[in-house]
């Protein structure tokens, strides 16, 4: 088994936005996809967990973006299971160019949930065998808590439709990557690119669930916003997040 996955991809005119740059959501798209598949490698992947009742949830991401892909270019994504940090199992990533330029770094944290009581479940207890690369950081940063905004302002809703369901049926979690660059109109994308996302994910939202969508100012330089999606129908906050902006 090897520690790590190296997965090539070519870059689809879907893939990049108007500016010909290759979309936040779809980098993240690549990213839970090599993931997927590393895990399955590690054994611990779908098919490998359903059977004993536990299944992933992505809880928090950090990105860092240096430059974005064009059209018809090759990118080569690294990822690999990096250690276990109390309940969360962190695996990191990063984005290369051909010529072996580092387009992106990331960090992740996911929980490993029973399915019936929806405990969180240590996978190094579990799979004591998992290969893990301790010493590898594409970032050094760590899951935490956003601190509270004093002041959002409401900027729409979005009812979560068929074309968001993924295969656990709940809103995928790219969908709400969308929805942070939706938060922003065509001519801050055109003058603006951004340089670091992070998000913590906090609760789900089903078919025909309603999100409120609220964005502040973190930073007094006005490059870090502050965005949250709210669940008008559970009542939870379904995540926070973080942009920064050049």
């Amino acid at each position: 088994m090897k520690p790590f996955l190296e997965n090539k991809i070519k870059i689809r005119a879907f893939d990049v936005d108007n500016n010909n740059r290759l979309k936040v959501s779809t980098i993240f798209d690549y990213f839970q996809d090599a993931a997927a598949m590393h895990a399955d490698h590690l054994k611990v992947g779908y098919d490998d967990l359903i059977p004993s009742g536990l299944f992933w949830v992505l809880s928090w991401v950090r990105f860092e973006f240096s430059e974005f892909a064009k059209f018809k270019d090759e990118v080569k994504l690294k990822t690999w299971g990096k250690k276990q940090v109390k309940l969360y199992s962190l695996r990191d990533f990063i984005l290369f160019s051909d010529s072996e330029e580092v387009l992106c770094k990331g960090t992740t944290a996911w929980l490993l949930l029973d399915a019936k009581s929806l405990r969180p479940k240590i996978l190094t207890q579990l799979f004591p065998d998992v290969m893990l690369l301790e010493e590898e950081n594409a970032l050094f940063d760590l899951p935490h808590k956003f601190s509270p905004i004093p002041e959002t302002e409401i900027l729409f809703t979005k009812q979560i439709r068929y074309s968001d369901i993924d295969l656990n049926k709940h809103s995928n979690n790219a969908k709400y990557v969308e929805l942070i660059l939706d938060c922003y109109d065509q001519r801050f994308h055109n003058e603006h690119q951004m340089k670091a996302l992070t998000i913590s994910f906090l609760a789900e939202s089903k078919y025909g669930d309603t999100l409120e969508i609220s964005k502040g100012i973190k930073t007094q330089n006005g490059n870090t916003d502050f965005i949250e999606a709210k669940n008008l129908d559970t009542g939870k906050i379904v995540f926070q997040a973080s942009p920064e902006w050049d």
